[in-house]
C-alpha cells in the first residue's frame, strides 16, 4: 500500500497499484492531520515518522482499507540527530551523514521503539543513500555515496549489531539520485532523475554486487520519487504531478505497465509503502 504525504500542508493520502499497474485511491488526509516530518519510512506493515530538527518521532500503520491509526508519539528530543532512517520489518537503521555514526532499534507489534545498539561517530563512511536490500538470515543494507561513487554491503543482527559485508571502491557504480530496493525481484533499482537513465542489480549471498541492466539516458522519465510497493515500482513527478507504474523481470528488465497524466496525483513530498509483514 502506498502512502503519500506532504510536509508544507502535513497531509496526506493513501491507495495502491493493483495487478495491472492501476492506481486504486483508497483515503484522503486532510492538511494538518499529521505532524511535522522530515523523513516518513515504511516498512513491516508499520510507518515511522521523524523530525530531524526537533527529534521527535511517531508510528502508525495503515489497515486494509487505508485508513491511519496512530500508535505512538515520542516527544522531541527522543531521538538522535539522523540524516537518513532505513527499516526493515520490526529493525531500523539510523545514519548521520554529518558524524558518521549511526544506530539500531526495533518496533514492536503497538508501535513502540526499543533501542538495540549505538555506533560512534566515524564508525561508517559519508553515504548520501542507504537502502534496505533483503537478506536470508539477517536484515541486509547497500551503502552508496553520489558523491565519490562509492559503496559497500553490510548486516544489522537481530541484537542490532552491525556486520560489514563488502566495499566498492569509488568510482565502481554510476552516478544515481534514486536507489529503491524491489522485494518482488529482490533487486536493486538504480534511477537518475537529469539523465533519466537506469540499472538493476542485486547482491548475492556474501554481500557481493552482480549488475543486471543498464538502460540508457531519456529511457525513463523524469521522476522525483520512486517506490517499490508489492513487487510494482511506482514513479513519482511532484512538478507535474503524474506517475507511473512498472515491473522488474527477473532478469533485470523493466517491463512499463501504466502511466498516470499530469495532475492526476496531489503535491507530496514523500512516498512511501508499506509492506505486509511483521509488526
Amino acid at each position: 500500500m502506498l502512502f503519500f504525504y506532504d510536509r508544507q500542508t502535513r497531509g496526506a493520502g493513501s491507495g495502491r497499484l493493483d495487478a495491472d499497474g492501476d492506481f486504486v485511491n483508497l483515503k484522503d488526509f486532510p492538511a494538518g492531520q499529521f505532524g511535522s516530518w522530515t523523513h516518513v519510512v515504511p516498512g513491516g506493515g508499520q510507518l515511522f515518522f521523524y523530525n530531524k530538527d526537533t527529534r521527535a518521532a511517531g508510528t502508525g500503520r495503515l489497515d486494509d482499507s487505508g485508513d491511519f491509526v496512530n500508535l505512538k508519539d515520542f516527544p522531541a528530543g527522543q531521538f538522535g540527530s539522523w540524516t537518513q532512517v532505513v527499516p526493515d520489518g520490526s529493525l531500523v537503521f539510523f545514519y548521520s551523514k554529518d558524524t558518521r555514526a549511526a544506530g539500531t532499534g526495533a518496533l514492536d507489534a503497538g508501535g513502540g521503539f526499543h533501542h538495540l545498539k549505538d555506533f560512534p561517530a566515524g564508525q561508517f563512511g559519508s553515504w548520501t543513500r542507504i537502502v534496505f536490500a533483503g537478506g536470508d538470515l539477517f536484515a541486509r543494507y547497500f551503502f552508496y555515496s553520489g558523491d565519490t561513487r562509492a559503496a559497500a554491503t553490510g548486516e544489522v543482527r537481530d541484537d542490532g549489531g552491525f556486520v560489514n559485508l563488502r566495499d566498492f571502491p569509488a568510482g565502481q557504480f554510476g552516478s544515481w539520485s534514486h536507489i529503491v530496493f524491489d522485494e518482488g525481484s529482490s533487486q536493486l533499482f538504480f534511477y537518475r532523475q537529469d539523465t533519466r537513465a537506469a540499472g538493476t542489480g542485486r547482491l548475492d549471498a556474501d554481500g557481493d554486487f552482480v549488475n543486471l541492466k543498464d538502460f540508457p539516458a531519456g529511457q525513463f522519465g523524469s521522476w522525483t520519487a520512486v517506490a517499490s510497493t508489492h513487487r510494482r515500482l511506482f514513479f513519482y513527478d511532484r512538478n507535474t504531478r503524474s506517475a507511473a507504474s512498472g515491473e522488474l523481470r527477473q532478469d533485470g528488465a523493466f517491463h512499463n505497465l501504466k502511466d498516470f497524466p499530469a495532475g492526476q496525483f496531489g503535491d507530496w513530498t514523500h512516498i512511501g509503502a508499506t509492506q505486509a509483514g511483521t509488526p
